[in-house]
């Protein structure tokens, strides 16, 4: 038997080049539209279970970070988990946008994370299971206070009122509410709109919170999510691309992103289609 190791040794033992994968193009499947990433530099990606070695790539069932490009670390961390918040918010249903506050100690982070996560846990034991999406904000002054997506919150909530005059507060045509139920701050709840564009539009103010400093004071812990939310399927270098003109283009300093939207008005195959059907968490 111990004849047969070298040759299962060398059978799991590969170059460089012949494992790497370039990916030129990244699809995205949403419910309600595609997006295509193209990178201006393809990038490397090493298949998950697979390590480098000094001159070769081995398997091993040690999981690795399988992507290799110009971008550093830090970097791509960053927008993993930017891209991570956005998806949840796209492909789940919420329809409350909170603002959470710290009256006291708000400079202490970690105490402040605690009577967030106490909150949380409250709230699920008197009021059930329900959906969120929680990021926070670090300012300058070192004061911390939260940014977040509610689906299924049966606790109470009331409607702000100005604290001189009574009057109920609005925010852009909007009325503003309060979370009956949370004491140790302020907090400011409005309604979501119901179109994948609000949706968009509340993913794309939450996720700009997460920068360099947070990351630097957070470490891994750079949001909250509930269990069971559904995200996206993806796809590296998808065969369609060519074949149907995008909706809208965007350019950022990595790439291009291609959004697709109106599916069926398109004859795109089922095929792709059926890939935005979502996995869960």
């Amino acid at each position: 038997m111990n004849e047969k190791l070298p040759k299962i040794s060398q059978s799991i033992n590969r170059s460089y080049a012949e494992v790497v994968q370039e990916v030129t193009s990244i699809a995205t499947y949403y419910p309600n539209m595609i997006k295509v990433y193209v990178p201006f530099s393809p990038i490397k990606k090493i298949p998950e279970g697979w390590e480098l070695s000094h001159d070769s790539v081995k398997y091993s069932s040690i999981h690795t970070e399988p992507t290799v490009s110009k971008e550093t670390s830090l970097e791509r961390s960053i927008r993993r988990s930017q891209r991570l918040v956005h998806d949840y918010i796209l492909c789940n249903s919420f329809d409350l946008f909170a603002t959470i506050t710290i009256a006291s100690d708000r400079h202490n982070i970690q105490l402040s994370k605690q009577k967030l996560n106490t909150w949380l846990k409250n709230q699920r034991d008197r009021n059930g299971r329900f959906s969120y999406v929680i990021v926070p904000e670090y300012h300058k002054d070192r004061a911390l206070h939260f940014h977040g997506v509610l689906n299924n919150y049966t606790g109470k909530l009331k409607q702000s009122r100005s604290s001189k005059t009574g009057r109920i507060l609005t925010s852009n045509g909007k009325p503003v509410y309060e979370l009956s139920e949370y004491r140790s701050g302020f907090t400011k709840v409005q309604y979501i709109g119901k179109t994948s564009e609000d949706r968009a539009r509340v993913g794309g103010y939450i996720r700009k919170y997460i920068t360099k400093d947070m990351i630097s004071v957070f470490g891994k812990k750079r949001y909250w999510t509930s269990q069971g939310l559904k995200k996206p399927i993806q796809e590296d270098n998808p065969a369609w691309i060519n074949d149907f003109a995008p909706d809208s283009v965007y350019e950022n300093e990595y790439g291009k992103i291609y959004t697709y939207t109106n599916l069926w008005s398109k004859a795109i195959p089922e095929e792709v289609i059926s890939k935005t059907r979502l996995r869960r968490q």
